[in-house]
């Protein structure tokens, strides 16, 4: 077996296989992460914890439990941990195992036993994090002792009554209340409590806390966290990402696992410095996260940051970043996929800096109105207008799913079940399937319409709905959805939105023609099975996929032939009598209209396929079965597409190559 295609056998080390009803998982959005990649790429896994480990005549075991996926699977390879489930429990030596993850939550100092034992993987080089690594960054103490000097909360260890009520004395009481910590902490807000200066009661809570904690820590409580905190993670000293963290309504604490929304942040230059220097603190430390307030002041350095934010922010696979660098220094190159989909591989930190870009200046959250469930969030941008990269040469384009308007223009329209009939409902479900640069609007269409020209048109030769600009949407009625008229500024900055979706579609196209000489543009939409209002087939019955090229000119009649060929093919099998069809009653809007451009190497295909395929339309006369889902249907129809654009891209390539 060639060195690129040897199958590690990777551990990893936790306190429980699962923490919730999954029978994997591994409680880090960071850690099951990297277990997706490697179970994705075909390695052997196997789980154990501390108390597993045991010596046999000599030699060191884990009694592990070996994990593995399904023979057929198919999720997001970055999700697949859901997928995995315990087929053996058996002694494996540490000597047969080639890379450990040491997530040790239940290491609390060095007298936590067996350590002894781990400490064999520590030598062999095959222990992330160290040994070391874990009981620095366990210790929540740790960071004031080695860098005094950076600006932190005010912080004293105890280990008994006297010694907290003495340090209390010393934290400022500005807010009438301190913080309590579990010195040993594992993360995840648990063994943080906020305590009133006041308590009558405050000797018997400290009595209590010492005696569930042993050690504790004091520490100043600094308003400002209600502004959320900063994660700034770092693997082998690189900064990878920073994010903000904003607590959920109620809770003071900003932990992701306690509801806390994570958004896209940039730091500056006296931050950056700030956290560079919590991260140098702790050299040994290869993978981390520094948590601080926007003032600057660091709260604590953690070992296994997430993943989850890095990954929805800013389409940043930690995981695949990691494993990518460590099978490079135990194989000297990259594992190919054994089993299973092909994985994502790390994407260079700044190959999607010129997207992200776009998003500078939105930094304020919406609050939104779901007009299908007539519930409010807040949001980010980046929730609204979303983008979600993945390994593939494709953009992947759904403006017409978004159910959400800001709350603030609520009063413009007059939202009731009718409004429902202008989205393509649950489209996103249906394309997101296929994979590609995905771009997705999540608003409703009737208040931005990211397929429409930005200040409408006057040309005769377009059908008369692509005419409209896209605030001034006209409903299957040919009714004026807007019921009351933006001003001036209003206008502009719903036309941001608008901007935004096009601006990422355009750095995309530019990126993948770089890139590979080529780009090729699918948007998707869904559409009612009979024709509805102003359409000139009203009252007709359509086929189920119509594919849009424009009359064959939005793309090169090779990938369109290809794309066609293999609906057409992988349609029949089914046996549900889906027809297909090219251009009729659409032949592209304002997306595959603005965007193609074969002749300098930008290909765009249009497909609609009606909701009767997938899903029960909203004229469906058993009132109960209105919008759910056909799930069988839902899995053929995202089958048949998704193999649909294989070709093409195939077909691409094979012109580009």
């Amino acid at each position: 077996m060639n060195n690129n295609e040897r199958v590690l056998t990777v551990a990893f080390e936790s306190e429980r296989l699962s923490y919730s009803n999954l029978e994997v998982d591994l409680h880090n959005s960071g850690v099951n992460q990297i277990l997706s990649v490697c179970a994705a790429r075909g390695h052997n896994l196997c789980h154990f914890s501390m108390q597993d480990l045991f010596y046999h005549e000599g030699e060191a075991y884990a009694k592990a439990s070996v994990l593995a996926l399904p023979e057929s699977w198919y999720t997001d390879p970055l999700d697949c941990y859901t997928l995995l489930s315990k087929v053996d429990e058996r002694p494996v030596a540490l000597s047969d195992v080639d890379l450990c993850f040491f997530r040790a939550d239940d290491v609390r100092n060095r007298e936590t036993p067996n350590l002894g034992i781990i400490d064999i993987l520590e030598k062999r080089g095959v222990l992330i994090e160290t040994l070391e690594s874990t009981l620095s960054t366990t210790d929540k103490y740790e960071l004031t002792r080695r860098a005094p000097d950076l600006p932190q909360p005010v912080t004293f260890p105890a280990a008994s009554v006297g010694e907290a009520l003495a340090a209390l004395k010393k934290i400022p009481n500005n807010e009438g209340v301190f913080v309590l910590k579990d010195r040993f902490g594992y993360g995840c807000g648990e063994g943080v409590h906020r305590i009133d200066f006041a308590d009558p009661e405050l000797h018997e809570v400290l009595k209590m806390y010492i005696s569930n904690y042993d050690q504790i820590l004091l520490q100043e409580y600094c308003p400002e966290v209600g502004k959320g905190d900063l994660v700034v993670t770092f693997f082998d000293g690189e900064l990878i990402a920073p994010m903000l963290r904003e607590s959920a309504p109620g809770e003071w604490k900003t932990n992701f696992s306690l509801g806390a929304t994570q958004l896209s942040y940039t730091l500056s230059e006296e931050q950056e410095e700030i956290a560079r220097a919590a991260q140098t603190a702790f050299p040994e430390c290869r993978l981390l996260s520094v948590d601080m307030l926007q003032s600057g002041k660091v709260l604590e350095v953690n070992a296994f940051p997430g993943g989850r934010g890095l990954l929805d922010l800013y389409g940043i696979s930690l995981g695949t970043i990691v494993m990518d660098r460590l099978e490079r220094e135990i194989l000297g190159t990259e594992i190919a996929v054994t089993n299973g989909p092909q994985v994502l591989k790390a994407e260079p930190a700044d190959r999607w800096d010129d997207v992200c870009y776009l998003y500078n200046g939105y930094t304020e959250p919406v609050e939104v109105l779901d007009v299908f469930s007539d519930e409010k969030y807040s949001l980010s941008t980046r929730d609204l207008i979303e983008f979600r990269p993945q390994n593939h040469d494709f953009i992947l384009s759904i403006p017409h799913a978004g159910v959400l308007v800001p709350s603030k223009y609520k009063e413009h329209f007059d939202i009731d079940a009718k409004a429902l009939l202008e989205i393509d409902l649950f489209s996103d479900i249906l394309f997101e399937a296929i994979g590609g640069l995905q771009v997705i609007s999540r608003l409703a269409p009737f208040f931005v319409d990211m397929n429409r020209s930005r200040n409408g048109s006057e040309c005769k030769k377009l059908p008369r709905h692509l005419t409209n600009p896209p605030t001034e949407y006209y409903s299957i009625e040919d009714e004026l959805v807007l019921q009351k008229e933006y001003n001036p500024k209003q206008e502009e900055k719903i036309l941001r939105y608008y901007d935004l979706y096009h601006n990422i579609i355009a750095s995309l196209i530019e990126n993948l023609k770089r890139e590979q000489g080529y780009a090729l543009l699918i948007d998707g939409h869904s559409m009612t099975s009979v024709g509805l209002g102003r359409v000139h087939d009203e009252g007709e019955e359509r086929d189920n996929i119509v594919v849009g090229t424009l009359d064959d000119t939005s793309a090169h009649p090779d990938i369109i032939s290809a794309f066609v060929k293999s609906l057409k093919q992988d349609i029949k099998p089914y046996n549900l009598g889906l027809t297909l069809a090219k251009n009729e009653p659409y032949s592209g809007g304002f997306i595959t209209r603005m965007h193609h451009d074969p002749k300098n190497d930008v290909h765009v295909i249009q497909v609609e396929v009606t909701m009767e395929t997938y899903m029960y339309e909203p004229m469906e006369s058993d009132k109960a079965k209105r919008y759910a889902l056909k799930q069988s249907r839902l899995h053929i129809a995202q089958d048949f597409l998704r193999k649909a654009t294989l070709a093409a891209s195939k077909a691409a390539r094979k012109l580009y190559s």
